[in-house]
């Protein structure tokens, strides 16, 4: 098919749409702005077709330099992006390298909005203000740097937000997120390390280009393309509102019904929950117990007859061990019986030694007294005699006594010896035989202990095991309970009101959902013409005749899709498939008054994509052939960007096309002029 897809297709560009609503026509890096501007690159861009190639090295040595890759092609349509109202112009690890290079840098461009020329200065280094100026050149900017202009408001100023005032709508009437420049930018300048994957995915996590996102990360996107390219009637938009304010009120009820049932729905599943690990405590060798219903009449038994299976296991075991107790208990009574007749010998033998104690005691006291009566006698020696008038040493009476006191001072003496022997020996044989008894009534104690404490366990097995009856039937009695209020009609008035509603609910958007899908058909004109331009892209870049491009609006979602047959797939198709309707695209906003799509287009190496480099030319050349249907690129009605690292198609190759030529492995071919990394590291490069 001709690549002339206007002429191919007797395409005829609307008037009023002869000239893009953006297009940047000059852009300026600056290393710093005062007191002099240094210009550290400076790239002039046309309408139509403008190509960034970063050149590379056919060597096969392995040693030899990544000259494509690094060389600023990716920095330079973050830079693009920049001017036109993205907040950011490189990731932070990125952004932080330029501004240590740059510290004064700015970056500038002359830019048309809606036929408005603006010049426009943004700083990439510590600077803070944004400055722009209608009507004027970059160099006239600089001069005049009085109208400032910050990042929440950039966009609006320079008029790039009045492009969305005449959209059909201008909301997500899903989620009633307004629809901004910084989704319509998104989608004109996807990330490359979005990889091309999809037609609605435009940024990725990676870039951090803190772009206005979306809460649904498919049907959101898919909306705003199908907004923008007008294909939407009025009365399919109003349907879409009311569904987007149904499935609000569906997603409402969801979360209140959700809220209702929490209370009945989360004591059946607690309880259910709990029976069932109790079953499988007690029943270890039933398989199963997680899938059975709680009640049911078939074959095996459901939880709640499995319950008095459980029961039953569990009380037979109780039995068991209840016998084990009362004969624990039994030895232990028999030990007991054993110590106390052992603790009472022990007694005896205290008694019969307490009785020689007091024997010998009474001779203790006798032997005391005789002693006393030999002291008076001797202390009163030299005292007289009242009854005989002579000295008590010579009395004869006192004489007589002092002969019987000192014959049984030995005596006393005698006896006293073999009364200590006597009861050292008794001591002796007593203590030997209570040691004896003790040592037996302790070895009894601890075997008694030792019984005990077997018993003590049993008996808390005991008491764990009716405790777990216990806890097995309270678990089934509540689930019992529970499951019959919740399937009671009327039990909880307010969860069947709301259960109805949502019934409700759900009913009118499956019919608004039918409706709105037949309203599709009435499409015809719109959607005929943006498939036919597909097609014929898709047949112009594949012209082997196999190939056919196909686009859908089924269940209400923009699709492009190569067919080859019933269908292709593969990572290249994918990413031909993005690249061609985001063309296809272009092309029906020139030929369509109900598109508002800005007619600016930027791709950032799609080739590293996994695009055949056959394929890959044929697309370049595809472009071309746009362009060349309007005989220069002053007339084309579209601004088209791509970088790559392939070389072009040989007849693509000249300044006509190439824009900006670029080489990592020759420092003053980089964008910057210098490795920015480099100088970050090595502190200040010289400007190359």
């Amino acid at each position: 098919m001709d690549m002339d897809l206007y002429k191919a297709l007797s395409l005829s560009p609307i008037v009023d749409k002869a000239e893009p609503d953006v297009w940047i026509r000059r852009v300026v890096i600056y290393e710093q702005i005062a007191p002099e501007p240094v210009i550290v690159r400076e790239v002039s861009l046309t309408k139509g077709l403008n190509i960034v190639w970063a050149e590379e090295t056919d060597s096969d040595d392995t040693n030899a330099e990544i000259t494509g890759h690094s060389a600023g092609k990716t920095t330079f349509c973050r830079l693009l992006r920049y001017v036109l109202g993205e907040k950011t112009f490189g990731t932070k690890a990125g952004m932080d390298l330029i501004q240590k290079a740059f510290p004064g840098g700015y970056v500038a461009a002359e830019l048309c909005v809606h036929q408005q020329w603006w010049a426009v200065i943004r700083p990439i280094g510590n600077g803070r203000s944004s400055y722009i100026k209608a009507t004027a050149t970059i160099e006239e900017l600089l001069a005049d740097r009085t109208r400032a202009a910050y990042q929440d408001d950039y966009p609006q100023k320079i008029g790039l937000d009045a492009l969305l005032e005449n959209l059909e709508t201008l909301a997500v009437v899903r989620t009633n997120e307004a629809i901004q420049w910084g989704h319509l930018l998104a989608w004109c300048t996807r990330d490359q390390e979005a990889r091309f994957q999809n037609i609605y995915d435009w940024r990725s996590a990676r870039s951090e280009s803190d772009w206005p996102s979306f809460r649904f990360s498919k049907a959101d996107p898919l909306f705003v393309m199908r907004t923008l390219l007008g294909l939407f009637l009025p009365d399919e938009l109003k349907g879409e509102e009311k569904l987007a304010k149904l499935k609000q009120e569906r997603d409402r009820l969801e979360k209140q019904l959700e809220d209702l049932k929490r209370e009945p729905q989360f004591r059946i599943s607690l309880y259910e929950n709990e029976l069932r690990a109790r079953l499988q405590t007690a029943l270890p060798d039933k398989l199963g117990i997680d899938e059975l219903p709680f009640r049911w009449d078939k074959l095996p038994p459901d939880l709640y007859r499995l319950t008095d299976n459980a029961v039953e296991r569990i009380e037979v075991g109780i039995g068991v061990v209840d016998d084990d107790c009362q004969l624990l208990q039994e030895q232990i009574d028999n030990l007991g019986g054993t110590i106390i007749s052992f603790e009472a010998r022990a007694k005896v033998l205290d008694a019969l030694f307490t009785v020689d104690e007091a024997a010998e005691g009474e001779l203790d006291q006798g032997m005391a007294q005789r002693q006393n009566a030999r002291d008076l006698l001797d202390q009163h020696g030299e005292a007289t005699c009242i009854l005989g008038g002579v000295l008590y040493r010579d009395c004869s009476y006192v004489q007589g006594r002092q002969q019987v006191l000192r014959f049984t001072q030995l005596q006393d003496a005698h006896a006293m010896e073999q009364a200590e022997a006597k009861r050292a020996e008794a001591k002796l044989a007593v203590d030997s035989q209570k040691k004896q008894i003790q040592e037996y009534i302790a070895r009894l104690g601890k075997e008694r202990a030792s019984l005990q404490t077997k018993r003590d366990v049993l008996w808390a097995g005991i008491s764990e095991k009716r405790e777990h009856i216990r806890d097995l039937k309270n678990a089934r009695d509540q689930l019992t309970m529970w499951t019959e209020r919740f399937g009671k009609v009327g039990e909880f008035t307010e969860l069947d009101e709301c259960q109805k509603n949502l019934k409700d609910a759900t009913q009118k958007i499956e019919k608004l959902e039918t409706r709105l899908n037949t309203l599709l058909a009435q499409h015809d004109g719109n959607r005929a013409l943006i498939a036919s331009i597909f097609s014929g892209a898709v047949r112009a870049v594949l012209s082997s005749g196999t190939y056919d491009g196909r686009v859908s609006l089924a269940n209400r979602e923009l699709e492009f899709r190569i067919t080859h047959g019933p269908a292709m797939s593969g990572e290249a198709v994918e990413t031909l498939s993005v690249l061609l309707a985001d063309v296809t695209c272009l092309v029906y906003n020139s030929v369509c008054d109900k598109a508002r799509l800005p007619g600016f287009l930027l791709h950032d190496s799609p080739r590293e994509a996994d695009l055949g480099l056959r394929i890959y030319r044929s697309f370049i050349r595809l472009v071309a052939a746009l362009q060349a249907h309007f005989g220069s690129a002053d007339q084309c009605p579209f601004q088209y960007i791509l970088t790559t690292t392939t070389p072009p198609p040989p007849e693509l190759q000249s300044t006509d096309f190439v824009r900006l030529l670029l080489n990592a492995g020759v420092t003053n071919e980089l964008l910057l002029r210098r490795n920015v990394a480099a100088a970050s590291t090595s502190g200040d490069a010289p400007l190359i």
